[in-house]
């Protein structure tokens, strides 16, 4: 890649070299370092290429030879210079663009943003732009390791955060801890309570002093854990109290509510084919209607699709190109049968379960009944799962137990 790049701005030549002895030509063209490439022979004829500078050199070596040279094709860049050395427009059209190309690359256009699971993009976007970090900023003006450390201070689950720089772009990664257990960085006494009524399954303890263990039931608000540890003396009485930010993995089975429901009655869209585009395109903020119009269909959906220009894969721009897709389509009012509205409730409640899967939740027992009225499906029951539980509060603080006195000492 690089050869050629520099073989197109020296300017290089196709050449045909015929007569008395085009192979000694040739040898004595190696001998002299003249570097050809791409050889071929047509009927005794030579087809090859060379630099500008090399053919220069040729002279003497075709006088000794007694060959002839005919140039094919002129490649490079000094002569696509020379063919237009007088469209002066053209010139500066190309030094008017790479001016702006170079003022583009001074600023920030894209923030992307990956590893994050437990919150949205946009979300993560209004917390840097609240602290000065948005598209548009001039990358002069950013540190990567004070948006780093910005990042793992504002959320307690961000346990790593990288920050860099490429072209245009500010790329963000970060990695969650989905253990929200052990992100401990208050050290406030606490004790950890049970948020609801439910049965240990599993406890794992790290700090404090555990109250239950597994198997127990208990009931909404008992301490699972305790923050305070009793110090015993020798004669196995309570002497002093240590406190920590109670600390442990809990699992526990417990009940999930389920309530659901929908009309049986519903519209349902019959899409026509019919079908209009638009486009518009968006400088910075401000939006350009390249194609409009005036949408006759009664009833129809707008799909909006954008995509921001860009050159390689880290130089965005400013320049942002949308498509609009308007689908007419006939609306007709219908009631589901038993079977749809069954599927549509299973379906509903499938969506629920999936949910409460990926936040580590297990689901051991489903007693959810679907019941089909006349104008509605009400779906209610419960589930019985095993999840992460406990709750943080803060640690009641006791005064330190008196000394007691030997009475055997004082007789």
């Amino acid at each position: 890649m690089l050869i050629n790049l520099m073989r197109f701005i020296r300017g290089y030549l196709k050449i045909q070299v015929y007569g008395y002895s085009p192979e000694r030509f040739i040898n004595l063209c190696s001998n002299r370092n003249i570097l050809i490439w791409g050889l071929e022979n047509w009927n005794n004829q030579y087809e090859m290429y060379l630099s500008v500078r090399d053919f220069k050199r040729l002279k003497p070596i075709l006088k000794k030879t007694n060959t002839k040279l005919k140039i094919i094709k002129r490649h490079g860049l000094p002569f696509f210079l020379h063919k237009y050395r007088k469209r002066k427009m053209f010139f500066g059209g190309i030094i008017l663009f790479s001016i702006i190309l170079y003022i583009l690359s001074l600023f920030i256009w894209d923030i992307n943003i990956s590893g994050n699971y437990s919150r949205t993009d946009d979300v993560i976007l209004d917390f840097l732009s609240q602290n000065n970090i948005y598209h548009g900023m001039q990358k002069k003006q950013i540190s990567c390791e004070e948006v780093e450390q910005m990042l793992r201070s504002e959320y307690d689950d961000i346990i790593w955060a990288s920050a860099q720089i490429k072209g245009t772009r500010l790329l963000i990664r970060v990695q969650e801890n989905t253990d929200v257990g052990t992100i401990m960085k208050d050290t406030t006494p606490s004790d950890i309570i049970a948020p609801k009524d439910c049965i240990i399954t599993s406890i794992i303890t790290r700090k404090g002093t555990p109250l239950v263990e597994k198997g127990s039931v208990v009931k909404k608000g008992d301490v699972l854990v305790s923050g305070r540890v009793d110090v015993y003396n020798d004669s196995g009485e309570i002497a002093d109290y240590q406190y920590y930010a109670a600390d442990a993995d809990i699992y526990a089975k417990t009940i999930e509510e389920y309530k659901g429901g929908f009309d049986l009655s519903f519209t349902e869209k019959n899409y026509t084919g019919n079908e209009k585009l638009r486009y518009y395109l968006k400088i910075l903020n401000k939006k350009i209607n390249i194609r409009n119009g005036k949408i006759s269909y009664n009833e129809y959906d707008m799909i909006t699709n954008e995509t921001q220009m860009k050159l390689g894969n880290n130089f965005y721009l400013p320049l942002t190109l949308g498509k609009i897709q308007i689908k007419e389509y006939v609306s007709e009012e219908k009631i589901y049968t038993k079977e749809e509205a069954i599927s549509k409730g299973n379906e509903q409640l499938r969506e629920f379960c999936e949910n409460l899967i990926e936040k580590g939740v297990q689901i051991v027992g489903n007693n959810v009944k679907i019941h089909i009225g006349k104008n509605s499906c009400t779906i209610d029951g419960y589930l019985t799962i095993i999840e992460k539980t406990g709750k943080r509060v803060n640690t009641e603080i006791l005064s330190v137990p008196e000394e007691r006195t030997n009475i055997d000492e004082l007789e």
